[in-house]
């Protein structure tokens, strides 16, 4: 694994490209934003013929969702082909494997929008004849399943190269599922720590191991964020760092890492939560960015401090994931 120097933060992270969400007031509404994703299709499940393709996927919370009738016609003709009857009267969707896609007409045509909202389908699905229960979302009229619960479900190959963001199907090959991270404990604070460093690349983060390693950090840093003691906590700000790091004792490491994750955000009035953090060889960190309609214009950065159990080794490298979402909450500064 990739080691940190212990006291300096320099590590690399890679983002995908982040796209402020479209806002919806109905709780039944879910912002959906184009996929960043590199779609790849191939007749094997090697991809040794696998061709980039541009279908109108979309990222809703984090997984791609794709056209019901895109997938169908990229699959035609493969072993894992499937046919798609929509039946007006019943309102319902019904998909037949191992028999040919017949076009409609609008098959891998147009491109996704940037943002847009998508609701719960009011149809029926239906695989062999039999109702099944699946997530699918109505965007502009046409459903959208999430691609591995589809794979899954028909028996067809997904995959997905991390390195180069890029999601492959192929009509030849099973379905496997995906080896998933398991879900840590862990404890965060969300600090702000005004300051402006013009050589620094954000995100950044680390695995703090030790009490001295964390206090090098605070004095090393000192001068270029505002860690300083606060006396109270206004509306418009936070604990201190200076005071949230005094529970980080010699003690608490014996049993416990401190991930730390430094974000710069182009408004004061961003907020943001932790949202889930997994471990593995690739141990990443999931940070939402909840942006209001209308924010400030002013720069802050922010130390998020995540307490973790004693797992990853030390100087494991931490990817961080940004997921951005425009509450339409007015977040006060």
């Amino acid at each position: 694994m990739k080691k940190l120097i212990s006291h300096v933060l320099t590590l690399a992270v890679s983002l995908a490209a982040l796209t402020v969400t479209a806002f919806c007031t109905d709780p039944a509404v879910y912002p959906a934003m184009a996929t960043n994703n590199t779609i790849a299709v191939s007749s094997s499940a090697d991809e040794p013929d696998a061709h980039v393709v541009s279908p109108a996927a979309y990222k809703i919370d984090g997984a791609n969702f794709f056209r019901l009738r895109d997938v169908a016609m990229l699959l035609n003709g493969s072993e894992k082909q499937f046919a798609v009857e929509y039946d007006e009267a019943e309102k319902s969707v019904s998909l037949t494997s191992g028999q040919p896609y017949r076009a409609v007409g609008g098959e891998l045509s147009g491109a996704a929008s940037e943002t847009a909202s998508a609701s719960p389908t009011n149809n029926t699905i239906l695989i062999g004849g039999e109702i099944v229960t699946l997530t699918v979302y109505k965007i502009d009229g046409a459903n959208y399943f999430r691609l591995r619960d589809l794979g899954r479900a028909l028996d067809f190959h997904v995959g997905y190269d991390d390195e180069t963001k890029t999601v492959f199907l192929s009509g030849s090959g099973g379905y496997e599922e995906e080896t998933v991270s398991e879900g840590i404990p862990f404890e965060a604070q969300i600090i702000r720590t005004n300051g402006y460093h013009d050589v620094a690349a954000y995100p950044r983060a680390a695995l703090i191991d030790s009490a001295e390693e964390l206090n090098r950090y605070y004095e090393e840093n000192k001068g270029l964020y505002d860690f300083g003691h606060k006396d109270k906590v206004y509306a418009d700000t936070t604990i201190g760092f200076a005071d949230a790091i005094d529970e980080y004792d010699g003690a608490w490491f014996r049993d416990h890492q401190l991930i730390l994750v430094l974000l710069e955000e182009g408004s004061g009035s961003v907020r943001h939560t932790v949202t889930a953090v997994k471990g593995g060889e690739k141990p990443e960190v999931t940070v939402t960015r909840l942006v209001p309609e209308v924010g400030t214009d002013d720069m802050a950065e922010w130390h998020i401090l995540i307490g973790i159990d004693r797992i990853p080794e030390p100087g494991t490298e931490i990817a961080v994931n940004l997921i951005t979402r425009q509450d339409g909450v007015s977040l006060a500064d």
